[in-house]
């Protein structure tokens, strides 16, 4: 987006309305997270703009349904907004950021301040740390093809603790234990819990899938962990289609993970957030609705995660004929959602050529060879902040550019320097 100049922070066309209440959550890096409503026309979403001195950087609706704000009587809850801000070195940055509520004169406060003061040293925007490579189940629409893996590599806990020295460079939210695989498969998973620091707890989360049991120990631990939210994947209540899309699965052992987890968890206020991943298919499109009511009423849910499935190389064709959305059954299901008093997100499948769209798997641990690693040519320029994938074996690659630069964590004194400057 242009630049557009800011002549006064408050121009004569503008009223300062009293009605207009507001806040600003998050500052972190280049996302700046809030709410805004006009108590007196709540059904009238507002605009929020970003102004870094008097250019205007960014803009968002305040619009985003969030059940603590309908909870707390501000109308329907759709009063929250994300604003991305463009990337840039924020290093060279001085002048604070301003957050507006357009055509009013109100400016949103963070931390009791109307001027916000970006984090200068943010560089990372997240960490997608893959303590295994592996899965215990096989699931038909996986991004990774597992069909070459034999062995399940461990993170070691050398490896880890290297990697926690880059944990306070990423904003809150900022370190995934898991991203493409099973965390629970490393038999120290809770252990390594234990390794991170008190007050970096908030940026750490996992996504599980449950289908493996676990003791009340492992669970238990969770609940203490402190962590930001744990991801748990469920595509159906129904026994016989788990044991289709999640294949190697038992619903069973799942359903009583779940209700162990969750009455753990009732007796910790502090323990994690809870968070429902679900795939949308042709098979369980009908149930999507069921899953995110039944999940907020009894197992504690944030919110739920309805995604859309890549079309990845390995998937079969008969899968996808059989399985796959078509983009015009996408409007029933979010008008379904809609109707429901739950908090959800909905990932939607892209605009242009999605349906014909093949894509190759997500086999990062298969890059051998990395042709612009430490110590050989220079790395390509990177757009920051940037993002980085770990392996179990501590090989951290650019996210997006996973084939073009990777270094390992040992081999590096300083890590926060050397990614800061890279």
């Amino acid at each position: 987006m242009a630049a557009m100049k800011w002549t006064s922070p408050f121009r004569k066309t503008e009223t300062v309305r009293s009605s207009i209440q507001g806040f600003v959550d998050r500052a972190e890096g280049s996302l700046v997270v809030g709410w805004a409503a006009d108590m007196e026309h709540l059904a009238q979403p507002l605009f929020v703009d970003a102004y870094v001195g008097d250019v205007l950087v960014a803009s968002a609706a305040a619009d985003v349904f969030r059940s603590d704000l309908q909870k707390a009587g501000i109308g329907d809850g759709k009063h929250a907004f994300s604003c991305q801000l463009p990337t840039r070195d924020w290093r060279a940055e001085t002048r604070p950021l301003t957050l507006r509520v357009r055509d009013t004169g109100v400016l949103l406060q963070h931390q009791g301040k109307s001027e916000i003061q970006l984090d200068p040293l943010i560089f990372l925007n997240y960490i997608a740390a893959d303590i295994v490579n592996n899965c215990n189940l096989r699931c038909p629409f996986c991004l990774v093809d597992y069909s070459a893996v034999t062995k399940t590599e461990l993170m070691s806990e050398e490896t880890f603790v290297g990697l926690l020295a880059l944990i306070r460079s990423v904003p809150e939210g900022g370190f995934w234990l898991s991203c493409l695989h099973e965390p629970t498969l490393h038999p120290r998973l809770n252990d390594f819990l234990e390794l991170i620091p008190l007050d970096c707890r908030s940026k750490v989360w996992f996504t599980t899938n449950l289908a493996r049991p676990l003791s009340e120990d492992v669970l238990e631990g969770w609940a203490k962990s402190g962590l930001h939210h744990i991801n748990i994947s469920l595509d159906t209540m129904q026994p016989e289609l788990f044991a289709v899309l999640r294949k190697f699965g038992k619903y069973s052992v799942f359903e009583a993970n779940l209700n162990r987890l969750v009455d753990i968890f009732k007796r910790y206020p502090d323990s994690p957030k809870l968070r429902y991943i679900t795939m949308a298919f042709q098979s369980n499109i009908g149930e999507i609705p069921v899953i995110v009511e039944h999940s907020h009423r009894h197992w504690l849910s944030l919110e739920n995660e309805i995604r859309y499935t890549y079309n990845v190389a390995h998937i079969t064709g008969d899968f996808r004929r059989e399985h796959y959305l078509h983009k015009d059954q996408w409007a029933g299901l979010n008008k379904a959602l809609q109707a429901l008093p739950y908090n959800h997100v909905v990932v939607y499948p892209p605009e242009d050529g999605y349906e014909e769209m093949i894509q190759p798997s997500a086999n990062y641990f298969d890059l051998i060879k990395i042709e612009n690693s430490i110590g050989t040519a220079a790395p390509p320029d990177f757009e920051r902040p940037i993002c980085l994938r770990a392996r179990p074996d501590g090989t951290l690659m650019v996210v997006g550019r996973e084939s073009q630069f990777g270094v390992n964590i040992h081999d590096l004194q300083d890590p926060v320097e050397f990614f800061r400057n890279l």
